[in-house]
Protein backbone atom coordinates (compact mmCIF):
# COMPACT_ATOMS: atom_id res chain seq x y z
CA UNK A 1 0.00 0.00 0.00
CA UNK A 2 1.44 3.83 -0.69
CA UNK A 3 0.81 6.91 0.90
CA UNK A 4 2.40 9.76 0.08
CA UNK A 5 4.58 12.07 1.93
CA UNK A 6 5.77 15.24 0.59
CA UNK A 7 9.96 16.02 0.95
CA UNK A 8 12.03 17.75 -1.42
CA UNK A 9 14.53 14.73 -3.02
CA UNK A 10 15.26 16.49 -6.23
CA UNK A 11 16.23 19.70 -7.83
CA UNK A 12 14.04 20.58 -11.44
CA UNK A 13 16.25 21.88 -14.47
CA UNK A 14 13.47 21.42 -16.63
CA UNK A 15 9.58 20.15 -16.43
CA UNK A 16 7.24 20.33 -19.12
CA UNK A 17 3.54 19.39 -18.08
CA UNK A 18 0.72 17.74 -20.83
CA UNK A 19 2.67 15.92 -23.36
CA UNK A 20 6.72 16.63 -23.80
CA UNK A 21 7.83 16.27 -27.40
CA UNK A 22 11.26 15.68 -25.87
CA UNK A 23 10.55 12.85 -23.68
CA UNK A 24 9.72 10.83 -26.66
CA UNK A 25 12.01 12.17 -29.33
CA UNK A 26 14.59 10.95 -27.23
CA UNK A 27 13.42 7.33 -26.33
CA UNK A 28 15.20 4.27 -26.67
CA UNK A 29 16.23 3.23 -29.94
CA UNK A 30 15.27 -0.30 -31.36
CA UNK A 31 18.15 -0.93 -34.65
CA UNK A 32 16.74 -3.13 -38.01
CA UNK A 33 18.40 -3.12 -41.55
CA UNK A 34 15.09 -2.19 -43.37
CA UNK A 35 11.30 -1.67 -42.41
CA UNK A 36 9.41 -3.96 -44.68
CA UNK A 37 5.93 -2.68 -45.36
CA UNK A 38 4.44 -5.78 -46.19
CA UNK A 39 4.32 -6.93 -42.42
CA UNK A 40 1.41 -4.28 -41.93
CA UNK A 41 -1.98 -6.45 -40.77
CA UNK A 42 -5.56 -5.29 -40.75
CA UNK A 43 -5.15 -3.29 -37.49
CA UNK A 44 -2.50 -0.47 -38.54
CA UNK A 45 -1.83 1.92 -41.20
CA UNK A 46 1.57 3.64 -42.17
CA UNK A 47 1.54 7.30 -42.23
CA UNK A 48 3.97 8.47 -44.20
CA UNK A 49 6.75 11.35 -44.25
CA UNK A 50 9.52 11.83 -47.13
CA UNK A 51 13.19 11.02 -46.13
CA UNK A 52 14.35 14.11 -43.98
CA UNK A 53 11.72 16.03 -43.75
CA UNK A 54 8.51 16.34 -41.57
CA UNK A 55 5.25 16.49 -43.61
CA UNK A 56 2.59 13.76 -43.25
CA UNK A 57 1.77 12.84 -46.83
CA UNK A 58 -1.56 11.87 -46.22
CA UNK A 59 -3.97 14.33 -43.62
CA UNK A 60 -6.64 11.92 -44.96
CA UNK A 61 -5.63 9.85 -42.42
CA UNK A 62 -6.91 12.07 -39.50
CA UNK A 63 -10.38 10.10 -39.24
CA UNK A 64 -8.84 6.54 -38.79
CA UNK A 65 -6.62 8.27 -35.97
CA UNK A 66 -9.67 9.71 -34.48
CA UNK A 67 -12.36 7.00 -34.73
CA UNK A 68 -10.20 4.10 -32.85
CA UNK A 69 -8.43 3.42 -30.03
CA UNK A 70 -4.26 3.67 -30.85
CA UNK A 71 -2.31 1.39 -28.51
CA UNK A 72 1.18 1.73 -29.87
CA UNK A 73 2.68 4.06 -31.85
CA UNK A 74 6.28 3.34 -33.72
CA UNK A 75 8.76 6.49 -35.62
CA UNK A 76 10.54 4.91 -38.11
CA UNK A 77 13.21 6.80 -40.01
CA UNK A 78 17.01 5.83 -41.81
CA UNK A 79 20.37 6.11 -39.63
CA UNK A 80 21.91 7.41 -42.96
CA UNK A 81 22.78 11.71 -42.71
CA UNK A 82 22.96 13.77 -45.35
CA UNK A 83 25.57 15.67 -43.11
CA UNK A 84 27.14 16.01 -40.30
CA UNK A 85 24.90 18.81 -39.41
CA UNK A 86 22.36 16.73 -38.91
CA UNK A 87 20.55 16.48 -35.30
CA UNK A 88 17.68 13.18 -35.52
CA UNK A 89 16.23 14.06 -32.41
CA UNK A 90 15.35 17.79 -33.43
CA UNK A 91 13.38 15.90 -36.43
CA UNK A 92 11.90 13.75 -34.50
CA UNK A 93 10.49 16.12 -32.50
CA UNK A 94 9.28 18.21 -35.03
CA UNK A 95 7.60 15.01 -36.74
CA UNK A 96 5.84 14.53 -33.92
CA UNK A 97 4.83 18.15 -33.37
CA UNK A 98 3.46 17.61 -37.27
CA UNK A 99 1.29 14.23 -35.99
CA UNK A 100 0.13 16.07 -32.53
CA UNK A 101 -1.18 18.98 -34.98
CA UNK A 102 -2.89 16.77 -37.11
CA UNK A 103 -4.68 14.41 -34.37
CA UNK A 104 -4.19 16.83 -30.67
CA UNK A 105 -6.73 14.34 -29.08
CA UNK A 106 -4.33 11.28 -29.48
CA UNK A 107 -1.98 13.33 -27.14
CA UNK A 108 -4.35 14.64 -24.90
CA UNK A 109 -3.92 10.90 -23.41
CA UNK A 110 -0.66 8.95 -24.15
CA UNK A 111 -1.35 6.11 -22.67
CA UNK A 112 -0.23 3.89 -26.02
CA UNK A 113 3.22 2.31 -26.50
CA UNK A 114 5.77 4.03 -28.01
CA UNK A 115 8.94 3.27 -29.70
CA UNK A 116 11.49 4.53 -32.00
CA UNK A 117 12.64 2.43 -34.91
CA UNK A 118 16.65 3.38 -37.11
CA UNK A 119 16.92 1.40 -40.14
CA UNK A 120 20.30 0.93 -40.91
CA UNK A 121 20.23 0.07 -44.67
CA UNK A 122 20.28 3.11 -47.05
CA UNK A 123 23.72 4.55 -47.49
CA UNK A 124 22.67 7.61 -49.75
CA UNK A 125 19.75 9.95 -50.56
CA UNK A 126 18.47 8.08 -53.83
CA UNK A 127 18.18 4.94 -51.46
CA UNK A 128 17.27 6.39 -48.26
CA UNK A 129 14.51 7.92 -50.10
CA UNK A 130 12.91 4.35 -51.33
CA UNK A 131 12.59 3.14 -47.71
CA UNK A 132 9.88 3.86 -45.14
CA UNK A 133 9.88 6.79 -43.10
CA UNK A 134 7.01 7.98 -40.54
CA UNK A 135 4.98 6.27 -38.23
CA UNK A 136 3.18 3.19 -37.65
CA UNK A 137 -0.28 3.41 -35.72
CA UNK A 138 -1.12 0.12 -34.17
CA UNK A 139 -4.90 0.17 -33.08
CA UNK A 140 -6.62 -1.84 -30.77
CA UNK A 141 -8.85 -4.48 -32.89
CA UNK A 142 -12.34 -3.60 -33.75
CA UNK A 143 -14.88 -6.52 -32.49
CA UNK A 144 -17.18 -8.04 -34.56
CA UNK A 145 -20.50 -9.99 -34.70
CA UNK A 146 -17.81 -13.34 -34.65
CA UNK A 147 -16.29 -12.36 -32.00
CA UNK A 148 -19.01 -11.77 -29.68
CA UNK A 149 -20.13 -14.98 -30.42
CA UNK A 150 -16.93 -16.64 -29.34
CA UNK A 151 -16.44 -14.43 -26.51
CA UNK A 152 -20.10 -15.58 -25.57
CA UNK A 153 -18.72 -19.28 -25.66
CA UNK A 154 -15.89 -18.17 -23.81
CA UNK A 155 -17.86 -16.89 -20.80
CA UNK A 156 -20.15 -20.22 -21.15
CA UNK A 157 -17.57 -22.52 -21.24
CA UNK A 158 -16.07 -20.39 -18.12
CA UNK A 159 -19.09 -21.13 -16.06
CA UNK A 160 -19.03 -24.83 -17.79
CA UNK A 161 -16.03 -25.32 -16.02
CA UNK A 162 -17.54 -24.29 -12.67
CA UNK A 163 -20.06 -26.13 -12.70
CA UNK A 164 -17.66 -29.53 -13.49
CA UNK A 165 -15.13 -28.77 -10.52
CA UNK A 166 -18.06 -28.36 -7.98
CA UNK A 167 -19.52 -31.58 -9.32
CA UNK A 168 -16.31 -32.89 -8.75
CA UNK A 169 -15.69 -30.97 -5.24
CA UNK A 170 -19.18 -32.46 -4.30
CA UNK A 171 -19.21 -35.93 -5.59
CA UNK A 172 -19.47 -38.24 -2.16
CA UNK A 173 -20.33 -41.53 -4.59
CA UNK A 174 -16.99 -44.36 -3.78
CA UNK A 175 -14.23 -44.10 -6.22
CA UNK A 176 -11.53 -46.32 -6.99
CA UNK A 177 -7.80 -45.03 -5.38
CA UNK A 178 -4.18 -44.51 -6.16
CA UNK A 179 -1.15 -43.58 -4.25
CA UNK A 180 1.39 -40.72 -4.47
CA UNK A 181 4.36 -40.82 -3.31
CA UNK A 182 5.74 -37.62 -1.82
CA UNK A 183 9.13 -36.94 0.73
CA UNK A 184 9.08 -35.90 3.95
CA UNK A 185 12.37 -36.53 6.35
CA UNK A 186 11.76 -40.17 4.41
CA UNK A 187 9.17 -41.47 1.63
CA UNK A 188 5.61 -41.16 2.73
CA UNK A 189 2.54 -43.07 0.82
CA UNK A 190 -0.72 -41.18 0.30
CA UNK A 191 -3.49 -42.94 -0.81
CA UNK A 192 -5.48 -41.00 -2.83
CA UNK A 193 -9.06 -41.57 -3.64
CA UNK A 194 -10.54 -41.08 -6.63
CA UNK A 195 -9.48 -40.12 -9.86
CA UNK A 196 -7.20 -37.35 -10.54
CA UNK A 197 -9.27 -35.09 -12.47
CA UNK A 198 -8.01 -31.22 -13.25
CA UNK A 199 -9.98 -28.60 -14.18
CA UNK A 200 -8.56 -25.60 -15.71
CA UNK A 201 -10.63 -22.72 -15.23
CA UNK A 202 -9.01 -20.95 -17.94
CA UNK A 203 -10.72 -21.78 -21.30
CA UNK A 204 -8.37 -21.08 -24.10
CA UNK A 205 -8.87 -17.34 -25.35
CA UNK A 206 -10.53 -16.45 -28.56
CA UNK A 207 -8.21 -16.57 -31.65
CA UNK A 208 -7.36 -12.89 -31.08
CA UNK A 209 -3.61 -11.81 -30.38
CA UNK A 210 -4.28 -8.26 -28.74
CA UNK A 211 -6.17 -10.27 -26.47
CA UNK A 212 -4.60 -13.18 -25.67
CA UNK A 213 -0.87 -10.30 -24.93
CA UNK A 214 -4.00 -9.13 -21.93
CA UNK A 215 -4.10 -12.68 -20.88
CA UNK A 216 -1.16 -12.72 -18.54
CA UNK A 217 -1.79 -9.30 -17.05
CA UNK A 218 -3.53 -10.05 -13.38
CA UNK A 219 -4.43 -6.13 -12.69
CA UNK A 220 -8.24 -7.48 -11.08
CA UNK A 221 -6.65 -10.80 -9.49
CA UNK A 222 -3.88 -9.00 -7.80
CA UNK A 223 -5.97 -5.58 -6.83
CA UNK A 224 -8.70 -8.03 -5.29
CA UNK A 225 -6.55 -9.58 -2.86
CA UNK A 226 -5.73 -6.16 -1.86
CA UNK A 227 -9.20 -5.08 -0.45
CA UNK A 228 -9.73 -8.52 1.23
CA UNK A 229 -11.11 -6.29 3.88
CA UNK A 230 -13.16 -3.92 1.65
CA UNK A 231 -17.33 -3.60 3.07
CA UNK A 232 -20.48 -3.37 1.27
CA UNK A 233 -18.84 -2.92 -1.89
CA UNK A 234 -20.63 -3.48 -5.43
CA UNK A 235 -18.66 -4.02 -8.65
CA UNK A 236 -19.37 -2.24 -11.96
CA UNK A 237 -17.23 -3.82 -15.02
CA UNK A 238 -16.38 -2.62 -18.18
CA UNK A 239 -17.59 -5.67 -20.76
CA UNK A 240 -16.34 -4.61 -23.79
CA UNK A 241 -15.23 -6.92 -25.93
CA UNK A 242 -11.21 -5.58 -25.31
CA UNK A 243 -11.86 -6.58 -21.63
CA UNK A 244 -12.01 -9.73 -21.80
CA UNK A 245 -9.22 -11.31 -20.29
CA UNK A 246 -10.14 -8.89 -17.28
CA UNK A 247 -13.92 -9.58 -16.92
CA UNK A 248 -12.85 -12.89 -16.90
CA UNK A 249 -10.52 -12.30 -13.84
CA UNK A 250 -13.87 -10.97 -12.19
CA UNK A 251 -15.86 -14.25 -12.66
CA UNK A 252 -13.26 -16.03 -11.28
CA UNK A 253 -12.88 -14.13 -8.19
CA UNK A 254 -16.92 -13.96 -7.83
CA UNK A 255 -17.18 -17.44 -8.33
CA UNK A 256 -15.29 -17.47 -4.86
CA UNK A 257 -17.16 -14.90 -3.21
CA UNK A 258 -20.27 -16.32 -3.41
CA UNK A 259 -21.18 -16.14 0.41
CA UNK A 260 -19.11 -12.87 1.09
CA UNK A 261 -22.03 -10.58 2.12
CA UNK A 262 -19.00 -7.69 2.04
CA UNK A 263 -19.66 -7.99 -2.10
CA UNK A 264 -23.10 -6.76 -2.79
CA UNK A 265 -23.55 -7.41 -6.40
CA UNK A 266 -22.29 -6.37 -9.82
CA UNK A 267 -22.92 -4.57 -13.01
CA UNK A 268 -21.45 -4.94 -16.75
CA UNK A 269 -21.82 -2.25 -19.11
CA UNK A 270 -20.68 -2.03 -22.70
CA UNK A 271 -21.28 1.87 -22.99
CA UNK A 272 -24.61 1.51 -25.36
CA UNK A 273 -25.37 -1.66 -26.81
CA UNK A 274 -24.60 -0.76 -30.37
CA UNK A 275 -26.05 2.16 -30.35
CA UNK A 276 -24.69 4.84 -32.87
CA UNK A 277 -22.38 7.73 -31.59
CA UNK A 278 -24.70 10.65 -32.34
CA UNK A 279 -27.18 8.88 -29.71
CA UNK A 280 -25.21 8.48 -26.92
CA UNK A 281 -25.48 11.44 -24.38
CA UNK A 282 -23.78 11.20 -21.11
CA UNK A 283 -25.58 9.38 -18.71
CA UNK A 284 -27.89 8.23 -20.79
CA UNK A 285 -26.19 6.06 -23.06
CA UNK A 286 -27.24 2.96 -21.35
CA UNK A 287 -25.73 -0.90 -22.08
CA UNK A 288 -25.67 -1.34 -18.33
CA UNK A 289 -26.62 -5.17 -16.66
CA UNK A 290 -27.12 -5.62 -12.73
CA UNK A 291 -26.83 -9.11 -11.39
CA UNK A 292 -28.33 -8.74 -8.20
CA UNK A 293 -26.45 -11.48 -6.57
CA UNK A 294 -23.03 -13.35 -6.78
CA UNK A 295 -24.67 -16.33 -7.87
CA UNK A 296 -22.93 -18.17 -10.81
CA UNK A 297 -26.11 -18.23 -12.72
CA UNK A 298 -27.18 -14.11 -11.99
CA UNK A 299 -23.92 -13.44 -13.29
CA UNK A 300 -23.33 -15.43 -16.38
CA UNK A 301 -27.02 -14.42 -17.33
CA UNK A 302 -26.28 -10.73 -16.98
CA UNK A 303 -23.02 -10.96 -18.45
CA UNK A 304 -23.91 -12.87 -21.41
CA UNK A 305 -27.14 -10.20 -21.83
CA UNK A 306 -23.98 -7.42 -21.92
CA UNK A 307 -21.74 -8.97 -24.30
CA UNK A 308 -24.75 -9.98 -26.59
CA UNK A 309 -25.80 -6.48 -26.77
CA UNK A 310 -22.94 -5.14 -28.38
CA UNK A 311 -19.29 -3.99 -27.42
CA UNK A 312 -19.71 0.21 -27.73
CA UNK A 313 -18.70 0.45 -30.74
CA UNK A 314 -15.40 0.91 -31.21
CA UNK A 315 -14.86 4.14 -29.79
CA UNK A 316 -12.18 5.15 -27.41
CA UNK A 317 -14.97 6.41 -24.45
CA UNK A 318 -16.80 4.33 -22.25
CA UNK A 319 -20.28 5.38 -19.65
CA UNK A 320 -18.32 4.59 -16.49
CA UNK A 321 -20.00 7.14 -14.55
CA UNK A 322 -23.24 6.35 -15.43
CA UNK A 323 -23.08 3.04 -14.71
CA UNK A 324 -21.49 3.97 -11.63
CA UNK A 325 -24.48 6.11 -10.46
CA UNK A 326 -27.06 3.06 -11.79
CA UNK A 327 -25.21 0.54 -9.30
CA UNK A 328 -25.60 2.93 -6.36
CA UNK A 329 -29.25 3.09 -7.14
CA UNK A 330 -29.97 -0.46 -7.32
CA UNK A 331 -27.37 -0.93 -4.16
CA UNK A 332 -28.01 1.81 -1.90
CA UNK A 333 -26.02 0.30 0.36
CA UNK A 334 -23.12 0.55 -0.39
CA UNK A 335 -20.29 1.59 0.50
CA UNK A 336 -17.61 1.90 -1.54
CA UNK A 337 -17.60 0.75 -5.28
CA UNK A 338 -14.77 -1.48 -7.26
CA UNK A 339 -14.86 0.01 -10.93
CA UNK A 340 -12.62 -2.33 -13.03
CA UNK A 341 -12.04 0.12 -16.18
CA UNK A 342 -10.18 0.41 -19.26
CA UNK A 343 -6.99 2.37 -19.06
CA UNK A 344 -7.08 2.98 -22.89
CA UNK A 345 -10.60 4.52 -23.24
CA UNK A 346 -12.25 8.52 -21.76
CA UNK A 347 -14.78 8.42 -19.56
CA UNK A 348 -17.82 9.55 -21.61
CA UNK A 349 -19.59 10.69 -18.64
CA UNK A 350 -16.37 12.04 -16.60
CA UNK A 351 -17.74 15.58 -16.23
CA UNK A 352 -20.23 13.82 -13.98
CA UNK A 353 -17.96 12.34 -11.13
CA UNK A 354 -18.52 14.33 -8.55
CA UNK A 355 -22.19 12.88 -8.38
CA UNK A 356 -20.67 9.78 -7.32
CA UNK A 357 -20.85 9.48 -3.35
CA UNK A 358 -18.72 6.79 -2.10
CA UNK A 359 -15.03 6.04 -2.66
CA UNK A 360 -14.16 4.28 -6.08
CA UNK A 361 -11.54 1.73 -6.31
CA UNK A 362 -10.20 1.77 -10.02
CA UNK A 363 -8.94 -1.18 -11.08
CA UNK A 364 -6.83 -0.18 -14.08
CA UNK A 365 -6.67 -2.73 -16.47
CA UNK A 366 -3.77 -2.27 -19.46
CA UNK A 367 -1.79 0.56 -17.81
CA UNK A 368 1.72 -0.37 -18.28
CA UNK A 369 3.10 2.31 -19.30
CA UNK A 370 0.91 5.57 -18.60
CA UNK A 371 -2.00 5.45 -16.63
CA UNK A 372 -5.32 7.58 -17.76
CA UNK A 373 -5.40 11.27 -15.83
CA UNK A 374 -8.91 10.21 -15.49
CA UNK A 375 -9.11 7.61 -13.46
CA UNK A 376 -6.74 9.14 -11.15
CA UNK A 377 -9.34 12.40 -11.00
CA UNK A 378 -12.39 9.65 -10.12
CA UNK A 379 -10.16 8.37 -7.34
CA UNK A 380 -9.36 11.82 -5.82
CA UNK A 381 -12.75 12.96 -6.34
CA UNK A 382 -14.48 10.25 -4.13
CA UNK A 383 -11.47 9.64 -1.42
CA UNK A 384 -10.79 6.48 -3.12
CA UNK A 385 -7.85 4.69 -4.68
CA UNK A 386 -6.47 3.52 -8.14
CA UNK A 387 -4.81 0.03 -8.81
CA UNK A 388 -2.66 -1.52 -11.13
CA UNK A 389 -1.22 -4.45 -11.62
CA UNK A 390 1.71 -3.75 -9.50
CA UNK A 391 0.47 -0.78 -7.55
CA UNK A 392 -1.73 0.64 -5.12
CA UNK A 393 -2.09 4.11 -4.70
CA UNK A 394 -3.99 5.73 -1.91
CA UNK A 395 -4.58 9.07 -0.75
CA UNK A 396 -4.73 11.15 -3.74
CA UNK A 397 -7.45 12.92 -2.07
CA UNK A 398 -4.95 14.41 0.44
CA UNK A 399 -2.42 16.49 -2.56
CA UNK A 400 -2.54 19.69 -2.90
CA UNK A 401 -2.29 22.11 -6.38
CA UNK A 402 1.14 21.20 -8.07
CA UNK A 403 2.19 18.15 -5.99
CA UNK A 404 3.93 14.95 -7.97
CA UNK A 405 3.27 11.55 -7.64
CA UNK A 406 4.93 8.43 -9.55
CA UNK A 407 3.43 5.64 -10.51
CA UNK A 408 5.15 2.87 -12.68
CA UNK A 409 7.92 5.42 -12.88
CA UNK A 410 6.22 7.79 -14.54
CA UNK A 411 5.16 11.19 -13.17
CA UNK A 412 1.87 13.14 -13.29
CA UNK A 413 1.39 16.81 -11.53
CA UNK A 414 -2.17 17.92 -9.73
CA UNK A 415 -2.85 20.99 -11.93
CA UNK A 416 -5.99 23.12 -11.34
CA UNK A 417 -7.94 20.53 -9.53
CA UNK A 418 -7.38 17.87 -12.17
CA UNK A 419 -4.19 15.63 -12.98
CA UNK A 420 -1.40 16.15 -15.96
CA UNK A 421 1.14 14.11 -17.66
CA UNK A 422 4.64 15.34 -16.07
CA UNK A 423 7.74 15.48 -17.54
CA UNK A 424 11.11 16.42 -15.77
CA UNK A 425 14.99 16.69 -15.88
CA UNK A 426 15.66 15.94 -12.44
CA UNK A 427 19.45 15.18 -10.56
CA UNK A 428 19.37 13.09 -7.28
CA UNK A 429 20.46 14.91 -4.30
Amino acid sequence: MRFFYLFTLLIIFESVVGFDVNHYAKSNVTNINTFNRSIIHKDQILIEIPFAKEIILNKEQKKQLQERVVIKIQLVYTEYKTSEKFNQIELNKKRLLELKKLVPEVFDFPVWEYELISQTDGNSREECNKMFHGFVVTFRPNITPDFIVEENDYINTLFTNFSKKDSINNDTAPKPFYIETRWDNGYVYDTIWGEKIEIDLYPPAPPNPYLASLQKDSTVLNAFKRIANAQGFIIVTDATGSMMPFYSQVIIWLKEQAANVNAKGCLFFNDGDAKSSDKKLPLETGGIYVAKSLQSEEINKSLNKCTSGGSGGGEAKENDVEAMLLGLKYFPEAKSIVLIADNYEKMRDYEFINKITVPVQVFLCGAKSFVNTQYLDLARITKGSVHVEHEEINNLHLLQENDIITINNRDYMLKNGAFIYYYAEKEVL
